[in-house]
């Protein structure tokens, strides 16, 4: 079954407001990025990224107030870029309720960031923010595309796919692909540059910059793309995230659908589940990007409900007698992409997408931390004649 292409709405965010300009410059107001995150996460949007573009320390705490009160009133995954130069930062970020931390300048001064970063908290938090253009008079690299800082005011003469492809391998989980050229034009995602980046990487790619009409986002996705990130096009009310996932769906694409993304726990539903002595039915946690199995917990019928309308995981501790939220001490969010029933009623399927380790151990899954059990036992390579 193929993944669902993701529908991101970015929000560059200056001293505690959104802005937005073309091609980074004549920025204007465009609301209050915590209003915006709320609506958009009302409309379907997949995740939503942030973008740092204040210059000031001042800025960069007013940022931090943004993303914690985002992170309470909005149920998707969090990005957030701009000003990233060390694992501090990111940590910082995480703290205040980022799920994943875009980093771009300090990265090419110092490639092993991604490596660090990744080492410490896991590749899945490690998005890679490439500013690429096609090359101007006078530089010249393989693939014709350069790495520019400075919101793509400033040349580096580093060839953009080969270091989407180098960053791959230090650790970064995420490549955010964004044409300098296309940014804020609406004329459409470069997709000559996405098909040379996509040749060189097996990471998930978003496409971010040029997106105008609705069609843009499923030619991207055809294009390679397994995200789409726009922002003009939503904060202007030129397109909807639905519009947008209605042209995705209308090309053949898999998206995941605002309604009923995370409705009331039905009667019928409930009707059909097999619940055990205790009032519990087994709930499987799966990786929605990877298909990896993560762990086992239980739900009653309130935590499978608080589940479903929150968006993300909450099981009932056999041990404590209590509900508990995953990530709400330890960061390591589940957020809900599907739940599906057995044919028996007494197991459920919930598809995540997972922040951080699911484990308490710190492993990836608790299927890894707990060993192999070794071979079947009465386990035969041939059979025996009876």
């Amino acid at each position: 079954m193929s993944v669902a292409v993701r529908v991101i709405p970015c929000l560059d965010v200056k001293n505690g407001r959104v802005v937005k300009g073309v091609n980074f410059q004549g920025l204007r107001d465009a609301g209050d990025p915590v209003e915006l995150a709320r609506r958009y996460d009302q409309q379907g949007a997949d995740e939503i990224t942030f973008l740092d573009v204040s210059a000031s320390s001042e800025g960069r705490a007013t940022m931090l107030d943004v993303v914690s009160a985002t992170a309470e009133q909005v149920f998707v995954p969090l990005t957030v870029g701009g000003g990233v130069r060390s694992v501090e930062d990111v940590d910082t970020l995480l703290r205040a309720g980022a799920d994943k931390v875009g980093i771009n300048t300090a990265a090419i001064a110092r490639p092993e960031l991604l490596s660090e970063v990744a080492e410490r908290f896991g590749n899945q938090v490690v998005v890679l923010s490439v500013d690429a253009r096609r090359c101007p008079p006078g530089v010249s690299t393989a693939s014709g595309y350069e790495v520019t800082t400075h919101g793509g005011t400033r040349s580096t003469g580093i060839d953009a796919v080969e270091w989407a492809r180098r960053a791959a391998e230090l650790g970064a989980g995420e490549i955010l692909l964004n044409s300098m050229d296309a940014d804020g034009v609406t004329a459409g995602f470069d997709l000559a540059m996405l098909d040379d980046v996509r040749a060189q990487v097996t990471v998930p790619l978003i496409a971010s910059g040029g997106a105008g009409r609705a069609q843009d986002f499923a030619a991207a996705a055809d294009h390679g793309a397994d995200a789409v990130l726009a922002a003009s096009v939503f904060h202007y009310g030129t397109l909807t995230i639905s519009q947008a996932k209605q042209a995705l769906r209308k090309a053949g694409h898999p998206v995941r659908l605002a309604t009923p993304a995370h409705p009331e726990l039905d009667p019928a539903v409930a009707a059909r589940l097999k619940r055990d002595a205790a009032g519990l039915v087994a709930a499987i946690i799966q990786e929605a990007e990877t298909g990896q199995v993560l762990m086992l917990g239980w739900m009653n019928d309130e935590a499978l409900r608080r589940t479903l309308t929150e968006g993300r995981v909450t099981f009932w501790s056999r041990s404590r007698q209590e509900y508990w939220r995953k990530g709400d001490t330890s960061g390591h969010a589940q957020y809900v992409r599907s739940v599906a029933l057995d044919c028996d009623g007494d197991a459920l399927l919930v598809q995540v997408d997972q922040v951080g380790a699911a484990c308490h151990t710190g492993a990836r899954s608790c299927f890894e931390a707990g060993g192999d059990l070794g071979a079947v036992v009465g386990h035969r390579d041939e059979p025996r004649e009876v």
